[in-house]
């Protein structure tokens, strides 16, 4: 089955890639940059022109979409003082987030248009809007499951969500099955070491990741999974892993340091993830199996 990976080039499309090829599936991957390590065939395009689309997926049964552009404000935009995110560069993110949904449309359309029956979507736990939110928020229960309100406030989380909208909107049209991944914060054996600093301090970020997170290499085999599993029409799922990096149990931790959440389910004990993974346990068949401990991802 041919199966396209739109940002093959990044980290979690070369190991997506991996993984499908590891599964017998004939991959090609499509990036705006040349991948260090060349995995299969490869093209260079800008998934934002649609020229070329159509005849790069020809004949591809399923697309994997990976790319995206990063927003920078995810990564350094926290104000401890205020526990919110800033959002400075108006512009910037702007143009981040119509190059992102619009690359969104351009391959949920072409996949549509050469009769790809399977489409998978990286999404994010950011679509919920406890990520990154510029005012107070607080979930309407815990543990969060898909059915959850999206209420993203900054532009990444809302690029996500329209992207979502858009899976579901192609689903309806078309009859094509169509996976929204909703992935936690990916990480690498090689920068756990983050894991371990956030470990030290869980309000580092804010407490609104709940202090979930997954490996690189689950996310890839959920990409795989939602490819092969059987499912109709369009579906979310949360991927993560199935307990925190926090030693001490996730309701207490919530009720420490974000106490406005309210309806704490019985369900959430131990240190189990404030992000319900139970559909995609049962749907994907999907549960990570590389889990943070002792300061490493093993």
């Amino acid at each position: 089955m041919k199966t396209i990976v739109t940002g093959g080039a990044g980290r979690l499309g070369r190991h997506a890639i991996k993984e499908l090829l590891a599964h017998g599936y004939e991959v090609a991957a499509v990036d705006a940059e040349e991948p260090a390590e060349p995995l299969c065939p490869f093209v260079a395009a800008d998934l934002t022109k649609t020229e070329r689309l159509r005849e790069l997926f020809a004949g591809a049964a399923a697309v994997v979409h990976l790319a995206r552009r990063r927003f920078l404000y995810t990564e350094n935009g926290y104000e401890a003082a205020s526990g919110m995110w800033q959002t400075p560069d108006l512009a910037g993110d702007a143009e981040r987030f119509n190059h992102n949904t619009a690359m969104t449309y351009n391959v949920l359309a072409t996949a549509a248009a050469v009769g790809a029956k399977t489409i998978v979507c990286g999404s994010s736990l950011a679509v919920y809007g406890f990520y990154y939110p510029a005012a107070p928020i607080a979930p309407d229960y815990l543990p969060i499951d898909e059915e959850h309100p999206r209420r993203p406030q900054d532009p990444y989380g809302l690029s996500k969500l329209v992207g979502e909208k858009m899976c579901d909107s192609f689903a309806r049209k078309t009859g094509t099955r169509i996976a929204s991944l909703r992935f936690s914060g990916i990480y690498t054996s090689e920068n756990a070491r983050v894991l371990a600093e956030r470990r030290k301090n869980p309000v580092i970020r804010g407490a609104g990741a709940l202090w979930s997170y997954v490996d690189v290499r689950d996310a890839a085999a959920a990409c795989r999974l939602a490819l092969a599993a059987d499912y109709t029409g369009y579906e979310p799922f949360n991927i993560c892993a199935p307990e925190t990096i926090m030693a001490e149990p996730t309701a207490e931790l919530v009720r420490r340091w974000w106490p406005e959440a309210k309806n704490i389910d019985a369900s959430l004990e131990g240190t189990r993830s404030g992000y319900a993974t139970a559909k995609a346990e049962q749907v994907l068949g999907f549960r990570a199996r590389h889990l943070f401990h002792d300061g490493i991802l093993d």
